[in-house]
């Protein structure tokens, strides 16, 4: 699944996988194995992907109706 949200970001913003691969120093090749679900990329390429094509990751807490970015859920929190 994360391959198919990658591949439709990537096309969203009209970037081809070439473009992708080479703005984070991979091969397109890569790029294309994450987009088919041949290999995963680790969660900090997804977020360098995500990056590079000018998304944002966000956590929805459903329980208590919060939106949380990486950053806040990344840095010590006091609940």
């Amino acid at each position: 699944m994360i391959g198919l949200i990658l591949k439709n970001i990537r096309k969203i913003r009209n970037l081809t996988q070439v473009q992708v691969g080479k703005e984070l120093h991979l091969a397109d090749n890569t790029i294309s194995n994450y987009e088919t679900g041949y290999s995963y990329p680790t969660f900090e390429t997804v977020m360098k992907i995500v990056k590079v094509c000018d998304f944002d990751i966000q956590f929805v807490d459903n329980k208590n109706n919060k939106v949380y970015s990486i950053e806040e859920l990344s840095k010590e929190m006091d609940f």
